[in-house]
């Protein structure tokens, strides 16, 4: 990802030649992606957003960040995850779609997965707007998951008070 590929208001145009299908494409980040966008220390010599080593490279090699990530879960005394790989985000990504409601046509498309058949032919809409709502469910769903939940205010009791039930008794 290069900084001069995204827009002030977050659309990612991810050019053609990074692509595997060599079709550009586009997407609104959501807001929480943003955040994390901006917050990373931008490398005057870099054009990319999560440069690699070398700064005129992205970040390439994901096992160091997998074995720190696989250290964190240990220290946290989570159970591992048996034979995982980083590729498995997606997969983890499409289903979180799912249960947030996309659209299986949506999530396809939010994935850059190429369209079979005549609908993938014929249909050239860009789906810009279905794709940013898309990952703002995602993002949501995301954020729930991983951020503790604050929990409910305690309310004191209130205090009892003795009914009587002779009559005369008030």
């Amino acid at each position: 990802m290069r900084h001069a590929d995204l827009s002030p208001d977050g659309v990612w145009t991810i050019p053609a030649e990074d692509r595997e299908k060599a079709n550009a494409s586009f997407l609104k980040l959501p807001p929480l992606a943003m955040d994390i966008i901006r917050a990373q220390p931008r490398h005057a010599s870099s054009p990319f957003v999560f440069p690699g080593r070398f700064d005129d490279r992205p970040q390439n090699g994901f096992s160091k960040a997998k074995a720190q990530l696989d250290a964190a879960i240990a220290k946290k005394g989570g159970d591992a995850i048996p034979r995982w790989v980083i590729h498995d985000l997606r997969r983890t990504a499409k289903s979180l779609m799912a249960r947030a409601g996309v659209p299986a046509h949506i999530s396809e498309r939010v994935l850059g997965h190429a369209i079979p058949g005549v609908e993938g032919i014929y249909d050239r809409h860009h789906y810009l707007e279905e794709k940013a709502a898309a990952l703002r469910s995602l993002a949501k769903l995301v954020n729930g998951i991983v951020t503790k939940p604050t929990p409910p205010e305690k309310i004191p009791p209130a205090p009892r008070r003795r009914i009587s039930t002779k009559k005369g008794d008030s």
